[in-house]
């Protein structure tokens, strides 16, 4: 598959493509569903992004805009979308290519090669179900759990050995009551205040863990995105998550018979899934957003 110029009216895997890049590429982030078709809000998002990057504010996402969001190469012959008036296309990139939420550029040499790009429903994001047998989103597919595109995107932000800061982490803390601080500064519930924020869900705006268990409405089962607070069945300091009073806050991924799989910041200085033992945790709450 090519990618090729689209506009709205357009649909297909090219157009859910572009909204995950806008979803992860835009400040503040958009909240597009990635359905696949390019309507008024995908424009809208789409001509906002090409202003800010001085890019012409047509809505038309060709060459230039593709390339400005990560994509490189020369234009190629045309290539048809499922509707729209394509006009030139330009290689896709390899998944390696997307951008991670890492801050830096991404890989603008196009591939050696034609691979197919996978749908974002087909993403590996884990497909683990909760206990007790509810019923679970498979993760990258539910569009009521927006704020875990985001966390996602967000995966192998890491704290910044020796001098210096990591200044998204900074961003993170800077939607707490904390304000901006160094990275060294525990930061698990600063990155869930964050996640919350660029889809427009207030947080608790506290940096401590366990401003959490309060928050939102209370969940009797666990749900795929919901927050999770922890803390150390030992007291004192936890080394997985930097925390000295030994609570943590991330987002629940999956659950096993032993473990927990949490998506959240501050595991092991960096954001990424880390599996917990429940023999050596206490899940204190389980929250979902109200009214969602």
């Amino acid at each position: 598959m090519r990618l090729a110029t689209i506009e709205r009216g357009a649909k297909g895997q090219q157009v859910q493509l572009l909204q995950h890049l806008l979803n992860t590429t835009s400040k503040p982030r958009p909240p597009l569903e990635l359905d696949g078709a390019f309507g008024a809000m995908t424009e809208r998002v789409v001509r906002s992004y090409q202003a800010g990057r001085r890019l012409e504010a047509d809505g038309v996402v060709g060459p230039e805009t593709w390339k400005s969001l990560g994509v490189g190469g020369s234009a190629l012959p045309p290539a048809p979308v499922q509707s729209g008036p394509p006009t030139r296309a330009v290689p896709i990139p390899s998944v390696r290519q997307l951008p991670m939420g890492t801050g830096t550029s991404p890989i603008t040499s196009p591939p050696t090669r034609a691979v197919p790009i996978p749908s974002i429903r087909q993403l590996p994001l884990g497909n683990a179900r909760p206990a007790g047998g509810g019923s679970l989103d498979r993760p990258g597919t539910s569009i009521a759990v927006p704020w875990m595109r985001v966390a996602n995107a967000e995966k192998f932000v890491a704290e910044v050995a020796g001098a210096g800061n990591n200044r998204r982490i900074m961003e993170y803390h800077a939607t707490t009551t904390l304000g901006s601080q160094p990275d060294s500064v525990p930061w698990c519930s600063s990155f869930v205040n964050w996640c919350l924020k660029q889809v427009g869900i207030r947080g608790t705006n506290s940096a401590a863990a366990a401003s959490w268990v309060d928050w939102g409405q209370p969940l009797e089962e666990l749900r795929y995105g919901c927050i999770v607070q922890i803390r150390t069945a030992r007291s004192g300091h936890d080394r997985a998550t930097g925390s000295s009073s030994g609570n943590h806050v991330a987002f629940f991924v999956s659950k096993t018979a032993t473990h927990i799989t949490l998506l959240g910041g501050n595991q092991g200085n960096q954001v990424k899934e880390s599996n917990f033992r429940l023999s050596s945790y206490d899940i204190r709450a389980m929250r979902w957003p109200t009214g969602r």
